[in-house]
């Protein structure tokens, strides 16, 4: 599997149309383990186009900040200040949070990047592809504030793998953002999954040829659970996921949520095609993403909880991995190594095959 991720389970992403969580729910009908959903990386500064805009985003590169552009909200007032002591140079999860609860509490749906100061000539020689981006959606960054949202960025969880990309499920590997191979945490540091997708890719070809099994007819799959649901569901599926289980979370939305997308799941498609299947495969996704964050009562990494907003290392340090059985995803806690033995390390939640 090199399928990618699954930015396409939230409304606007920096993720390409493909990314709709395709190998993470075919891995899960397998038989395989996804491990660690709950930390899905935000990037603070997605331009905003609109209430309507959907699917993947212009990004608006950190670098931006780096070179002196900051934050502000309607009023002009600059955003960072007193938050965090990089100010605008905080991490993507601080300064996402930061965003979201601004707008949250003024109401807009979006906030500003002030990169005038920059000017012209600067724009065109040290950001041109940005600049080029701006433009094309009427935005001149010389000249205009650039309306910024979070989006979802990177998904650090996926299909559980071994150092050498192997899956639980013998002769099936993974590489890239479709996996769970550890090497992020709880909070993706940039640009490690490029050299992530490199040494996994590499490792899996070295073990390839000696692990390659005799051709067997397919083994049955343990199934969805449901139907096929219709390719429309995904604009209601999209909506719930970025409103309750974005950037900021917590239990009345992760389980309103839940109970939302389990009614999505009761309508079966009445044809068979491939927007139903990419539809299928988020709900499945979004389902053990959403029922993850729930049981994780703390904030770690990309995941916030306002309502558990400490870490908890006596409680939550290990990964809740989720399987399909009987028809119905189980998420279990799986402690770290090393950690206090009398954490939990049981089944912690049983939902309706997705």
């Amino acid at each position: 599997l090199a399928s990618g991720g699954l930015g396409q389970v939230f409304s606007q992403t920096t993720n390409p149309a493909v990314a709709t969580a395709d190998g993470m729910a075919i891995a899960l009908r397998a038989g395989a383990t996804l491990r660690d959903l709950e930390f899905v990386q935000f990037h603070p500064t997605v331009m905003y186009l609109g209430e309507d805009s959907r699917g993947q985003q212009p990004l608006i590169s950190e670098a931006v900040r780096g070179e002196g552009a900051f934050l502000v909200d309607w009023d002009g007032n600059r955003l960072m200040e007193g938050v965090h002591e990089l100010g605008d140079l905080a991490p993507r999860d601080i300064v996402s949070k930061a965003i979201m609860k601004r707008m949250l509490e003024t109401g807009h749906p979006n906030m500003w990047l002030d990169a005038r100061h920059l000017g012209r000539e600067f724009w065109e020689k040290r950001f041109p592809n940005i600049l080029a981006s701006c433009e094309q959606h009427g935005v001149d960054p010389s000249v205009d504030l650039i309306p910024v949202a979070p989006a979802c960025h990177y998904a650090s969880g996926g299909v559980r793998t071994d150092l050498w990309g192997r899956s639980d499920v013998p002769g099936l590997y993974a590489t890239g953002e479709v996996a769970c191979s550890g090497v992020h945490g709880a909070n993706r540091l940039a640009s490690n999954s490029l050299l992530e997708g490199l040494v996994f890719s590499r490792r899996i070809a070295e073990v390839l040829p000696g692990e390659l099994r005799q051709l067997e007819d397919p083994a049955p799959g343990l199934g969805a659970g449901r139907a096929l649901v219709p390719g429309t569901a995904l604009k209601q599926l999209q909506e719930t996921m970025t409103t309750k289980v974005g950037v900021l979370r917590n239990a009345t939305g992760l389980a309103e949520a839940i109970d939302e997308l389990e009614q999505l799941g009761s309508t079966p498609a009445t044809e068979i095609d491939p927007a139903a299947w990419e539809t299928t495969n988020l709900l499945t996704v979004s389902l053990a993403l959403a029922t993850s964050a729930l049981l994780r009562e703390e904030t770690r990494g990309s995941h916030w909880r306002e309502d558990f907003p400490e870490r908890d290392d006596a409680g939550f340090a290990g990964h809740f991995d989720l399987r399909l059985r009987d028809g119905e995803t189980v998420a279990i806690f799986t402690p770290a190594p090393a950690t206090d033995p009398t954490q939990k390390n049981s089944t912690q939640s049983t939902m309706a095959g997705a």
